[in-house]
């Protein structure tokens, strides 16, 4: 996988590296180290992009982009969910 570090996203971004610390803490990304530095993985940044704006563009504390992160998903299940079950009605009709 491909890998950025923290320091460097930070630093292009102009945000505290305790920003990307504490999204790690709250699960919402995954953080490697490797020789006492930290990565991000490259397939995590858009999503990291989208909280960097929710959070400093909307005042959206971590708890709420958590909950946000959370109905994504439960929205994203339900479409597949409805998809499959009108491919279903679809086939017996």
């Amino acid at each position: 996988m491909k890998t950025i570090g923290v320091k460097t996203f930070c630093t292009h971004y102009n945000i505290p590296i305790s920003f990307i610390e504490s999204l790690s803490e709250y699960e919402l990304i995954e953080l490697e180290e490797v020789d006492s530095t930290t990565y991000i993985q490259l397939e995590d940044i858009h999503q990291i992009e989208k909280m960097i704006r929710l959070h400093y563009e909307l005042n959206v504390n971590f708890e709420g982009i958590d909950i946000i992160n959370h109905l994504k998903a439960q929205i994203k299940s339900l479409e597949e969910e409805i998809t499959v079950l009108k491919n279903t009605i679809d086939f017996y009709k």
